[in-house]
């Protein structure tokens, strides 16, 4: 059955007739996937209109159950505020539930939708991460200072989405139906599988590992794609653009996944951008100390926590903060 994409618009303002809500209907009950669309459409509308729905609601108590139930924050200026049929609110619950979640990952937004051809994106700030569902149940999980992108309007043709950044996807299997990953410079293609990609747009390397399944890479430049077999990373240079395809070790960069940075003989020269984005502070490491390694692993350390701790396995070390302009400098003391 075709749906006509007007029907989306006029379901999210409620302006749908009575043949057009039992062809809705009818549609969302024909297959899972549809109904796992719909909802993702009325997750994102909700979460962008509930401050210009604040006014008076008879459903707040309802609301405020749910809300404990799932850990989300009762306060009132997050209450989607309208007199709302007990089926709508119903509605609106199974919309939210879908992307809720609690610690670090609440700080997401989508960016506005007045139709299903705008951009959808969910965005991270330092030290925080994001997890949501999307449109076909596939699960990405938002590493800090990341942002990922979709089209709602391309969707329906082709599940695809953006990533800037660093994110783990679990891509939900559908034969003949491929996922792609879109970076700057190459694109990756899956059908079902788990798998990190990190792509900042300023660091020089790029990797994509994969934990299990199969992938495809397609390479900006070259005619034949890389494919990826379970324990894999590709490495991509940004400045040379060539590619090398190598093991990591999987617990290291997994590891953020459990909001850990695991030094496991690596240089502060190697991890700084993973600090600056973990910390919200950039790191200047004197030359002399910049191939000084260690063997730790942080998790739930403050910045001075972490410092002290730094200074205590390398006493040679010193250090200063720099609050104004958000500036870490590490030097080396002298005899």
């Amino acid at each position: 059955m075709v749906i006509d994409e007007d029907y989306f618009i006029k379901y999210l303002k409620n302006e749908l007739t009575e043949e057009e809500t039992r062809r809705l209907i009818a549609w969302v009950k024909e297959k899972k996937e549809n109904q796992d669309f719909l909802f993702s459409l009325k997750d994102s509308y909700v979460y962008l209109n509930y401050e210009s729905d604040c006014k008076g609601v008879n459903t707040e108590h309802e609301w405020q159950k749910f809300a404990q139930k799932v850990g989300l924050s009762c306060q009132k200026s997050v209450l989607p505020k309208k007199n709302l049929s007990w089926k709508r609110f119903l509605f609106y619950a199974a919309a939210i539930i879908i992307v809720a979640f609690t610690g670090w990952q609440v700080n997401f937004y989508y960016s506005e939708i007045m139709s299903v051809d705008k951009k959808i994106t969910l965005e991270t700030e330092v030290g925080q991460q994001a997890k949501a569902v999307l449109p076909d149940g596939s699960i990405v999980l938002l590493n800090a200072c990341s942002k990922l992108t979709y089209s709602l309007g391309e969707w329906l043709n082709a599940r695809s989405v953006q990533l800037d950044g660093e994110a783990i996807f679990d891509v939900k299997h559908r034969d003949n139906e491929p996922f792609y990953v879109r970076t700057r410079h190459y694109n990756i293609r899956v059908l079902g599988t788990n798998f990190n990609v990190l792509s900042y747009p300023k660091e020089p390397k790029d990797i994509v590992t994969l934990k299990h399944g199969k992938v495809e890479i397609d390479v900006e430049g070259i005619a034949d794609n890389i494919t990826l077999k379970p324990g894999d990373s590709f490495i991509y240079n940004n400045l040379s653009e060539t590619y090398k395809i190598e093991k990591r070790p999987l617990d290291q960069i997994y590891a953020w996944e459990h909001r850990e940075i695991v030094f496991e003989g690596h240089t502060l020269e190697d991890k700084k951008a993973e600090l600056s984005r973990h910390f919200g502070y950039q790191f200047q490491i004197a030359s002399e100390l910049q191939q000084l390694s260690f063997k730790a692993t942080l998790r739930d350390e403050s910045l001075n926590e972490f410092l002290s701790l730094l200074c205590s396995v390398a006493p040679q070390l010193s250090y200063s903060i720099d609050v104004d302009n958000k500036v870490i400098r590490l030097t080396k003391l002298e005899k």
